[in-house]
């Protein structure tokens, strides 16, 4: 084998390590099962009420936790998308455009407007139906995730085309073309959360941590950065046939009022706009706690697609669970709408412990110096298993 071959397997190599599952291995020092001495538990009725509602789920969920990396099965399938909608928008309509009549220049960007549009739709049927195939177990999350992040990248693409069609109505005497609702709509595939897995695939950053969640409906995708990001959609929310539910722009704000009450009680600013080309109203505001965007649909009234960046150390703490015995402390404090959740590991002096965690076998990271670390939790109970260099400590943690 040449040198170049040997340099090309390394490069393969390296970017097949994506969203894989990676169960906690034992620890080097004594295995032992922490048998609690005792066990407390604090519940705050009033959490839920401190903090903003989250679209949710219905029916049963497929819930899984992976670490996603550098992916060039994803980065391939970018550029081939982006040369696809090259040739709809360059080559097709370059080749005849400068030398065509103002009716013919007319026919030929409705024409690869068309053809635009007909992609978008490709964006949500496949999104649906690969969503709906996890939630059955017939789709691996990495597949899942890899789909999700390619209509993140060609929704970018899509949305440039977009713009190069607009440009060529200039040269068109007394003809425009509306993309702005449809720019919007392609925005709903460009979250905070498919940014970061763009750069894990990319290779830009280590592995990234994404929690998944599916049902028949619809889906969620949650990860821990410098805040805690989560988006969700409700394909059961959607019907795009003309005809709204909402009176007008103030209506669908109002409604969102009552579905977000301490969003708007504490928003610093808050607006909404109205995309009448594909009947959406998006709805953004900032708060003391992170920022909302929610698109709700007119056709159900309901929310559609959902985007929440909060800041996870100032949420609230609905229930805190203490586990305790004569070398180890262990608090577990859970936030409302089963978000993100701090574990704090300390000894007996209450002094802080590094400890390895892992959820359901999945190795999620190691306490800072202070001894503790926060996770996003799956939708059901899960079983807790905490590392440190004497002892292996595992717990079974209800919801």
């Amino acid at each position: 084998m040449n040198s170049a071959t040997s340099a090309l397997l390394a490069l393969l190599l390296v970017f097949s390590l994506v969203a894989i599952p990676v169960a906690a291995g034992p620890g080097d020092g004594m295995q032992a099962q922490l048998q609690a001495e005792q066990q407390e538990q604090t519940t705050d009725d009033d959490a839920a009420e401190a903090t903003t509602n989250r679209l949710s789920l219905e029916g049963e969920i497929r819930s899984e936790t992976v670490r996603y990396g550098a992916d060039l099965g994803v980065v391939l399938q970018s550029t081939d998308d982006e040369l696809r909608t090259d040739y709809t928008t360059y080559t097709i309509l370059d080749r005849e455009f400068n030398d065509a009549g103002a009716d013919e220049r007319e026919a030929m960007v409705d024409d690869a407007y068309d053809q635009i549009l007909d992609r978008a739709d490709e964006l949500e049927e496949r999104e649906e139906a690969a969503v709906e195939a996890h939630a059955a177990g017939q789709l691996s999350t990495t597949e899942l995730l890899q789909l999700v992040l390619r209509n993140h990248n060609e929704a970018a693409v899509l949305s440039d085309a977009l713009d190069h069609l607009d440009d060529r109505t200039d040269r068109i005497s007394g003809y425009s073309l509306s993309i702005q609702d449809q720019q919007d709509a392609l925005e709903m595939h460009r979250t905070p959360v498919r940014a970061q897995l763009e750069s894990a695939a990319n290779g830009i950053e280590d592995g990234t941590i994404v929690t998944v969640e599916t049902s028949e409906t619809g889906y969620t995708l949650s990860l821990i950065g410098s805040n805690y990001v989560r988006e969700a959609t409700r394909f059961d929310n959607r019907e795009a046939a003309w005809g709204s539910d909402f009176d007008d722009i103030s209506d669908a704000y109002e409604y969102a009022g009552e579905l977000y009450p301490w969003v708007f009680e504490n928003r610093q600013s808050a607006g909404a706009r109205e995309h009448t080309d594909v009947n959406l109203y998006h709805i953004e505001a900032s708060h003391d706690q992170g920022q909302l965007e929610a698109y709700l649909d007119g056709g159900t009234g309901e929310v559609y697609r959902e985007v929440q960046e909060l800041s996870h150390t100032s949420l609230p703490t609905e229930t805190e669970t203490i586990w305790s015995s004569d070398d180890y402390r262990l608090s577990l404090n859970e936030t409302p709408a089963n978000g993100p959740a701090k574990l704090m590991v300390t000894d007996a002096t209450n002094e802080s412990k590094t400890a390895t965690v892992a959820v359901d076998g999945f190795e999620i990271g190691t306490t800072d110096s202070e001894g503790t670390i926060w996770f996003v939790p799956p939708a059901e109970s899960y079983e807790l298993a905490v590392t440190t260099e004497d002892e292996r400590i595992e717990l079974t943690v209800g919801n």
